[in-house]
């Protein structure tokens, strides 16, 4: 199995009680993520195995962004929750250390499972100064800038985006355009950069975001993949962040 199938089968094979996954990691390598913080790979894959059992988990590919130094793999996460079935968008990000995993950080919101947000604190260094390859760096700079018609503009007619909760925050046409102009109504969102993965289709960056509109925030550690269609705009951006919309916004 090559590190990259280690990357994709990781959720199915703890949802399938396989202990086993800690192999794929490096000596003394970490994971990052929203419920547990930072933990060695026996620790997570222990609690994780435990937790999606629980919850009666299954796991839905969504997509894999390859490049030689790291592995992005999207998943969806079914999950019962009070008696419900709900839907997780998580994202992995592994970076790799010849035909291992040296870290892995996990990006998901928290909504989805408690219906509120959770505080995700920064999880590297933000201080990226590269800029995205096109579409991704004008669609970045319109975040930046405030500019809703900008950021739309980037899409191909019928893309889409979804928020973090996923399922039913999707929108995609006229209901994409109507979102930009409202969570950009009361101003730019500032995210700072920490790493870029593009594999000439998708372009994948995780960030901290510490400004949303007039709102100075608490940092908080997030994630985006953005794909691009035969057109060279993109057909749709999917973002895993748990970040509580500013009040102007969020009252509206």
């Amino acid at each position: 199995m090559s590190v990259v199938d280690d990357v994709k089968e990781l959720y199915p094979r703890l949802i399938e009680g396989d202990a086993g996954v800690v192999r794929a990691f490096a000596y003394k390598a970490t994971i990052d993520a929203p419920l547990s913080g930072k933990q060695l790979p026996p620790e997570f894959v222990s609690e994780t195995r435990a937790w999606l059992d629980h919850h009666r988990a299954t796991a839905q590919d969504i997509h894999t962004t390859v490049t030689p130094d790291r592995v992005v793999h999207e998943l969806l996460l079914g999950l019962d929750i009070d008696g419900d079935r709900h839907e997780l968008p998580v994202m992995l990000v592994a970076d790799l250390m010849s035909d291992t995993i040296r870290d892995l950080r996990i990006y998901h919101s928290t909504w989805p499972l408690y219906g509120k947000h959770a505080l995700r604190h920064p999880v590297m260094h933000y201080a990226l100064r590269e800029k995205p390859a096109e579409p991704v760096g004008t669609y970045h700079k319109a975040l930046r800038d405030g500019d809703a018609a900008a950021a739309d503009g980037v899409f191909e007619a019928d893309g889409s985006v979804r928020e973090p909760a996923g399922g039913e925050y999707t929108h995609a046409g006229q209901e994409r355009t109507e979102w930009y102009r409202r969570i950009l109504a009361d101003g730019p969102i500032a995210l700072h950069l920490g790493t870029i993965t593009d594999d000439g289709e998708t372009v994948v960056y995780e960030y901290v975001v510490d400004k949303w509109g007039s709102e100075r925030i608490t940092p908080q550690a997030g994630a985006a993949a953005y794909q691009r269609g035969a057109s060279g705009k993109l057909v749709s951006a999917r973002i895993y962040d748990d970040v509580d919309p500013p009040a102007a916004i969020a009252g509206e």
